[in-house]
């Protein structure tokens, strides 16, 4: 499975590399015949081959009129630099100017329009097609001080009146360690190459502001997590490659603001020393080693003197660095190709990716690298940016399973810890030092699982604080229903029947209704609560709840009485609304002292739109205002013993704010300190 993805990884990379072929025969003897062309309205070929070469002349399209005589130095390659004819011309050198010569033979009648995609020269140009000046880059001379370097992608279009054109290119270098023309010149049907630069453009354009973004991204979560150095790294070399496009192929620097030429090729040189930097350290930090970490160490401070000189020095002399670059980068992918087949042997999933990345990486580099010196075999252009942009969305994607796979370690973690509190003495000295391995882990989680971590531990003492409560309320009722059971089976105390049963019942109403709210409240927690709601007469759901507590109310001479305005339909879950009212009711007698009142009012207000409306008055002991405030919501369990001195859990009014949140309804608390409390339930009225 891993070998299958890591082809489907590196398979489209070598076709993206390689689809760009040219099936025109390259130009021989000065001429280029294109009359076998089928397609006549799409069609791009590159103008490679034998060229005619001129050294040290800068002729004219009137040079060639008529029988000139003017014979070629040779017929050179094209691309190359004019360096590579020495062979030929013993007395060439860098510095110089010449001048190139192509016929191009069209397809016998063709008319359509033509268009010229031109590189860059170094480090000047310009080009006549049949005798007219068409476009160029700086300003081409016979020594240096007529000579104006420049850099420009440039495009025009050609309207033949023949069936052959006559190509003329002057370039002059003084200024660059190499001259000539590395890079083809493409010429095709006008709209294909229109639309070429067009998405070459937008492609360069993509591509910077996917790694700026990605750059940024990486760099805000290393500002987030400073320790780990492998993001910051990452972040500085997609910070360098973001802004190589800006001085490379497309030149998109001259979108936003003039510069001049000697300043494009110093930031082009300059991009390459912070991405190989940065591409160093991540790679340490990616697989730690001692030889390596020397390497880096002695690379980085030697390119930190470069980049200095970079902006100190001519062109003529930096540009040399690149000598420095090639090495740099074959020592550091063959570290990476070495550690990751490693990692390879091993099964490390990680490294399957980072190898398929790293062939991706090199088949690119490797042809960038011929590109640069004039030798690559395919010449449409540098892929290592793009191919870059591909390892930096697998590097995301890796980074963002990390971190998903660091959330359930720390779910891991949770269960883990949860289990050593209930276990904690026999524990702790066996778990302590895997805790202490896994800190520096958990400290890198994001910010999100701190939260969800703080939102369970307050979930957990909240629960922790109830069963407590609730495993101490639930004793009292039981132990005393077990006593009374006992006296039953004495003679003495059989006459008392009534008296113990009836007890008994109250007892062991407590404790269903103890237990029924702590059921319902824990799946509150986990959002299982059932809801089914439906029209319903909630004027039966409160008589049935009255003769419940009629024998608690009468054991405490409370009296109750129920009043109804209007229609009693309301739109409710029954089961919850049950629920709701007998832990209202239930309070209500608690807190009522002997003698007191109880006094229910259902109301319909259906037509003012305010619903069906439920209060519930007593004159008992009231509360006080500063827990009036928090009463529903307050994270702590507290609970109030009543008049004669009643138990409960403290969480009847919070189970009863999230059932009537549930039907859609609220619930709200008006109360004065010794004079009572009114309870208000707000539900919504009948449906039909």
């Amino acid at each position: 499975m891993k070998i299958r993805f890591l082809i489907l990884l590196i398979i489209p990379a070598l076709l993206a590399i390689n689809s760009y072929g040219n099936e025109i025969q390259p130009a021989r003897k000065g001429v280029m015949d294109l009359t076998g062309i089928e397609n006549h309205d799409r069609f791009i070929v590159r103008l490679n081959g034998e060229w005619e070469f001129y050294w040290k002349k800068m002729l004219k399209p009137h040079d060639f009129a008529g029988p000139s005589g003017i014979k070629p130095d040779l017929y050179g390659k094209v691309p190359s630099y004019w360096t590579s004819y020495k062979s030929a011309i013993p007395n060439i050198s860098r510095y110089g100017y010449a001048t190139y010569r192509l016929i191009v033979k069209l397809p016998p009648g063709y008319r359509n329009p033509i268009g010229f995609d031109m590189p860059v020269f170094d480090s000047s140009y310009e080009i006549y097609v049949n005798g007219k000046y068409m476009a160029g880059n700086g300003t081409p001379g016979i020594n240096k001080e007529e000579t104006r370097p420049w850099y420009e992608r440039n495009f025009f279009k050609f309207d033949p009146v023949s069936d052959s054109i006559t190509i003329l290119i002057n370039v002059a270098n003084y200024e660059h360690r190499r001259g000539g023309f590395w890079l083809p010149v493409k010429m095709g049907s006008f709209h294909e190459i229109q639309k070429r630069i067009a998405g070459s453009w937008a492609l360069d354009w993509a591509s910077t502001s996917f790694l700026l973004g990605f750059a940024l991204f990486f760099l805000f979560f290393f500002m987030l997590f400073p320790k780990d150095k492998l993001i910051g790294f990452f972040s500085l070399a997609a910070i360098g490659l973001a802004f190589r496009p800006f001085f490379t192929s497309n030149y998109l620097i001259h979108n936003l603001f003039p510069i001049s030429w000697q300043w494009i090729v110093r930031f082009e040189y300059l991009g390459l020393y912070i991405i190989l930097t940065g591409w160093y350290w991540f790679t340490l930090k990616l697989y730690p080693s001692r030889i390596f970490s020397v390497v880096t160490r002695v690379l980085t401070m030697v390119f930190t003197i470069v980049f200095i000189l970079t902006l100190l020095v001519p062109v003529k002399i930096f540009s040399y660095a690149i000598f420095l670059y090639y090495p740099s980068m074959i020592l550091l992918i063959g570290f990476s190709f070495y550690r990751s087949i490693r990692g390879m042997m091993a099964r490390n999933l990680y490294d399957y990716v980072y190898f398929g990345a790293f062939v991706l990486l090199t088949l690119a580099a490797v042809h960038d690298i011929g590109m640069s010196l004039g030798r690559a075999s395919n010449t449409s252009g540098y892929y290592l940016t793009y191919s870059l942009v591909i390892f930096v969305f697998i590097q995301a994607t890796i980074l963002l399973y990390r971190w998903v796979r660091s959330y359930y370690e720390k779910e891991k973690l949770q269960e883990e810890l949860q289990y050593l509190n209930k276990n904690l003495e026999i524990k702790v000295s066996q778990r302590t030092q895997e805790i202490n391995k896994r800190k520096d882990e958990i400290e890198k989680q994001s910010l999100m699982i701190a939260t969800q971590n703080r939102q369970l531990s307050e979930t957990l003492q909240l629960k922790n604080k109830l069963f407590s409560v609730i495993a101490h309320d639930l004793r009292s009722p039981i132990v005393n229903i077990l006593y009374m059971l006992n006296l039953l089976k004495e003679d003495e105390y059989k006459e008392k029947y009534d008296t113990f049963a009836n007890a008994s019942i109250s007892y062991a109403q407590q404790v269903i209704t103890l237990l029924e709210n702590m059921l319902v409240w824990g799946r509150g927690q986990q959002d299982k609560i059932k809801y089914a709601p439906d029209v319903r007469d909630l004027a039966d759901i409160v008589l049935t709840n009255l003769s419940i507590f009629k024998e608690s109310a009468d054991k405490k001479d409370i009296s109750m009485n129920f009043t109804q305005i209007g229609n009693s339909k309301a739109y409710f879950d029954k089961d919850l609304l049950d629920i709701i009212i007998r832990n209202l009711l239930s309070n209500a007698v608690k807190y009522t002292p002997r003698g007191g009142r109880i006094s229910i009012l259902l109301k319909d207000k259906t037509l003012t739109g305010e619903g069906v409306i439920l209060k519930i008055f007593d004159n008992g002991i009231g509360i006080p205002k500063s827990r009036q405030k928090n009463l529903f919501t307050a994270a702590e369990v507290e609970s109030t013993p009543g008049t004669e001195n009643e138990k409960g859990t403290g969480l009847g009014l919070k189970l009863c704010q999230e059932l009537v949140k549930i039907n859609n309804g609220s619930i709200a608390v008006e109360s004065k300190e010794g004079e009572g409390a009114c309870f208000t339930i707000t539900l919504p009225g009948g449906k039909s």
